[in-house]
């Protein structure tokens, strides 16, 4: 009899972790989502010299599968929009020209050209940042 209920809660509890391992997660990015962001580094390379920022803090939502679009906070971001070229199936990794996010991690690089009148200026921006998904009501 002991032998029984040994190989039943087994089997119970086999079968319940099966089941959990089997539910597709949908917690993670959807459109909508609301990311919080802190930089973990934040440099730039203008005129031949390395410059480091201090890191910032932003956030960005997820507007739709193709777009995200960042507060209006006075940071790095404020107010941009970057374009999703591709949306990952979990969710948790998507990526565009200039960034890409990939399981809570950011990561953001661009060279511009400044126009002047004898040779245009290149400056180069990189930046990495750890984010996390909350609820409206807690930024």
């Amino acid at each position: 009899m002991f032998k029984i209920f040994i190989f039943l809660r087994t089997t119970v509890r086999n079968s319940l972790v099966l089941f959990l391992c089997s539910i597709p997660f949908s917690a993670f990015s959807e459109v909508g989502d609301l990311y919080y962001c802190e930089m973990t580094q934040a440099i730039e390379i203008k005129e031949g010299r390395l410059i480091q920022y201090i890191p910032q803090k932003f956030k960005f939502r997820v507007v739709n599968q193709d777009l995200i679009q960042f507060g209006g906070d006075s940071n790095y971001f404020s107010g941009l929009e970057l374009k999703i070229i591709d949306f990952s199936e979990n969710g948790e990794q998507f990526y565009g020209d200039n960034f890409e996010f990939s399981f809570g991690s950011f990561y953001f690089a661009e060279v511009f050209r400044w126009p002047s009148d004898d040779i245009d200026t290149l400056t180069a921006t990189a930046l990495s940042a750890e984010c996390a998904a909350v609820d409206d009501y807690s930024v």
